[in-house]
């Protein structure tokens, strides 16, 4: 390693330690980006809320792994591919859960399990193994990117979308717009509060029968009743059914502490020779920068923020940025090798 460069800011303004992102840096063994899935509910482990739970503990158990390395004592630490890393990183989460007593209720209740996507970058003798599960990503050499972005968020985001247009077309401002459109993203068109204008039958109707038309429009080959199941039910209610299983169009994967299927693992293997620089990120850098490094990712990012603060055009999004938080947390990691 030559040269590394590293930033991560937590979305919510003045609360940095909130943030659900973690980095790994273990110079010339391994880096990683972890992030942890926003909590649905307010569940705490440890003092804290499900996704920082999860992406510390996977956090810890990725530095673990690197610096077992080549140590013959400890065989089940040795690198034997992703599907074998990502099976220990699950049981990690897992382990986590028997400790704070909650593993029966998780088992009973995936809205309770914590969850995170992580990207890997380990350097294993000569080469540099990469593995992915959910929409963080890579860049290397500055052109080969690796990042699995889910079709899943785009109902959530068209749900979204459509409900901040229907009230903003009512005059509603713009943080009211948010506010609605946030409690249909959260908790779909059938689980809205009594008095919330999003219950009204007409209003509530018309938002649904809309968002189902631009998601058909979006994405025609996803069955109806995939769709309607997100549409009514949102990221609270709906979109549980579709982790870590394989037989939904929208199925996707995400470390939760049980199995991750084959199909949600990215693998890719390089000779570390003909590395010169990689960079690993999170999901709140909606495109990526130019060129290497934090100033080039930070520029991109404020491009984004300025054509499309509230994440309901180009850049559209489950969530949008307000007066009190960004869209997201963000990390960027990059090191150069040349």
């Amino acid at each position: 390693m030559r040269h590394l460069e590293a930033f991560s800011l937590g979305k919510k303004f003045g609360h940095p330690e909130t943030n659900e992102d973690s980095l790994v840096v273990l110079p010339n063994r391994g880096y990683a980006v972890i992030d942890g899935v926003t909590d649905r509910n307010g569940t705490r482990y440890g003092g804290m809320l499900s996704g920082q739970f999860a992406s510390q503990t996977v956090q810890r158990a990725i530095e673990t792994f690197m610096l077992a390395q080549g140590r013959s004592d400890q065989p089940e630490l040795q690198f034997q591919g992703g599907e074998h890393f990502v099976a220990y990183l699950g049981k990690a989460i897992h382990a986590g859960y028997e400790e704070n007593g909650a593993l029966a209720a998780v088992e009973a209740d995936w809205k309770l399990r914590g969850g995170c996507t992580v990207v890997a970058a380990l350097i294993i003798g000569d080469r540099l193994e990469v593995i992915a599960v959910g929409d963080s990503g890579i860049r290397i050499n500055g052109t080969d990117t690796l990042q699995v972005l889910k079709p899943l968020d785009d109902i959530t985001a068209i749900l979204r979308r459509e409900t901040w247009r229907y009230f903003e077309a009512q005059g509603k401002p713009a943080e009211e717009a948010d506010r609605l459109a946030t409690s249909m993203t959260w908790q779909g068109t059938q689980n809205q509060p009594a008095d919330s204008p999003t219950a009204e039958p007409t209003t509530n109707a018309a938002i649904e029968a809309k968002a189902l038309t631009a998601c058909r429009a979006h994405l025609p080959s996803v069955p109806e009743d995939e769709i309607l199941t997100l549409i009514r039910g949102g990221i609270s209610h709906g979109q549980g059914k579709f982790q870590n299983v394989t037989e939904p169009v929208l199925g996707y994967g995400c470390i939760d502490g049980f199995a991750v299927p084959k199909r949600y693992i990215e693998t890719r293997s390089y000779s570390i020779e003909g590395i010169e620089t990689i960079e690993l990120f999170s999901d709140g850098y909606f495109k990526p920068g130019a060129v290497f490094g934090v100033e080039s990712w930070e520029t991109a990012f404020q491009e984004v923020e300025t054509e499309d603060f509230h994440k309901i055009g180009r850049f559209m999004s489950t969530k949008g940025t307000t007066p009190t938080q960004l869209t997201d947390d963000r990390t960027y990691l990059g090191v150069r090798f040349k």
